[in-house]
């Protein structure tokens, strides 16, 4: 008796093998995040080719190309399967049916794929996500690392007065970050002007940049955020009891990033602050975080950031009011200016002309 029910639990396991793990409603959950939530509109038939075209590394004799309406799976050279695309392209569901198929028909064909079943799925949708934009991925349970600049020690902070200007100079934007700031302000009392250093700083925190501008602004819009669909739009606006009110200067660059830019942008549309430098780099997208049911997370571009008056901040950066780095087709020059110390006495000048 008890030699047969081993017998039939070693059929029960290789049955259950044979099925192979091409989880179906990871897929789902794939294509349907980004076709709603993805910044862009996207081409299904490209985005879905492009993760496919990573799985002949896992057998070289496999090969998957793209017909005007059908995908064909190749081994050996000879054709092994032909996957037909839904009518509409933007039939997720359809999509997600020929997605399944076709991996479910290549594990039949190729004895690696069959043996690495469990891994189908997260290559192609890291295959898929690494053409959309570099800010966006996918990453397996046992890829993904959470990159929060929230170090406590690891600052990047410093402040002096020169004379009667408080000179502040910040690389992140980190949970300590608003804090510092604050001390700054309320340890300076007698400053009656600040520069804020933001020359190399690659952003980090957005509230805590929007904090810091808290510090500074009245009841103005810093900047708003809308996806695909620009009428759902999010507004972030200053508070209505800033702690320093007098002229300000912000010093920028080309490594100038992110939240950096936000606050920057924000405060020189608000007749807040000058800016000084160089073309900010042009990084304004925002990226969420979506936990698939398989423990993997993707990593997509929802939406983007504009400035108070409505410019694209992504890939455009902000012009400085007054140029260092020199310009090219009557454009700001992008460059680092971290070790351009004369910068700081131009930013000097200019604030003590409107002290």
């Amino acid at each position: 008796m008890k030699k047969l029910f081993f017998i039939f639990c070693l059929l029960w396991t290789t049955a259950a093998f044979a099925e192979g793990t091409i989880d179906k409603r990871v897929i789902n959950e794939m294509l349907t995040t980004v076709n709603n939530q993805y910044l862009e509109p996207v081409d299904n038939a490209e985005l879905i080719y492009t993760g496919l075209k990573t799985l002949p590394e896992m057998d070289k004799a496999l090969k998957i190309t793209k017909g005007r309406d059908r995908f064909y799976v190749y081994y050996n050279y000879r054709i092994k399967s032909v996957v037909p695309f839904p009518k509409d392209n933007g039939d997720v569901l359809g999509w997600v049916d020929a997605v399944h198929k076709l991996l479910t028909d290549i594990t039949k064909v190729s004895e690696t794929a069959e043996l690495k079943d469990y891994q189908l799925v997260d290559r192609m949708m890291k295959g898929m996500t690494s053409k959309m934009d570099k800010y966006s991925g996918y990453y397996s349970q046992f890829e993904y690392v959470d990159h929060e600049r929230d170090n406590v020690i690891y600052t990047l902070y410093s402040d002096r007065m020169i004379k009667n200007v408080l000179y502040i100079k910040m690389r992140v934007f980190n949970k300590q970050s608003a804090k510092m700031v604050e001390q700054s302000l309320r340890e300076n009392p007698r400053a009656v002007g600040v520069i804020l250093d933001l020359r190399g700083n690659s952003g980090g925190m957005l509230n805590e940049a929007l904090k810091i501008a808290n510090m500074f602004c009245e009841n103005e819009i810093i900047t708003y955020t809308a996806g695909r669909n620009e009428r759902n739009k999010h507004y972030y606006t200053a508070g209505d009891k800033a702690l320093f009110t007098g002229p300000m200067v912000i010093m920028v660059d080309g490594g100038t990033a992110s939240a950096a830019e936000v606050l920057a942008g924000g405060m020189q549309e608000q007749s807040r602050a000058k800016l000084i430098g160089a073309h900010t780099f042009g990084k304004g997208t925002i990226q969420n975080v979506t936990e698939m049911s398989n423990g993997g997370k993707l990593v997509l571009t929802t939406e983007q950031f504009f400035t108070p008056s409505g410019k694209v901040i992504h890939k455009n950066g902000i012009e400085p009011d007054i140029c260092l780095s020199g310009t090219e087709n009557d454009m700001c020059i992008r460059e680092s200016r971290l070790k351009q110390d004369d910068d700081v006495d131009m930013a000097i000048k200019l604030l003590r002309n409107e002290i």
